[in-house]
């Protein structure tokens, strides 16, 4: 009967960690992609043509995507590979 019960525990902390790795490997990669959205703006070579009227967007949308982004489960602990680590 324990090996039963030890063999159930095993299964449901395995299954719990194979889905926990699932969610933090998609949730960096959200936030790498973020990432690269400011880099691949920066070098665009934006500040080289000549539309003054995007000069003030493109580097809004620079800013905002320089902060990244954290997915976070129930607003407490943020899911990346860290988290997947630890």
């Amino acid at each position: 009967r324990s090996y039963q019960i030890r063999a159930r525990h095993t299964f449901i902390f395995v299954a719990l960690t194979l889905q926990l790795s699932f969610y933090c490997i998609s949730a960096n990669y959200v936030a790498e992609e973020a990432l690269t959205v400011s880099n691949a703006i920066y070098f665009s070579k934006w500040y080289l043509h000549h539309f003054p009227s995007l000069k003030v967007p493109i580097l809004l949308m620079m800013q905002n995507a320089q902060r990244g982004i954290t997915i976070k489960a129930g607003g407490l602990v943020a899911i990346n590979i860290e988290t997947f680590v630890n």
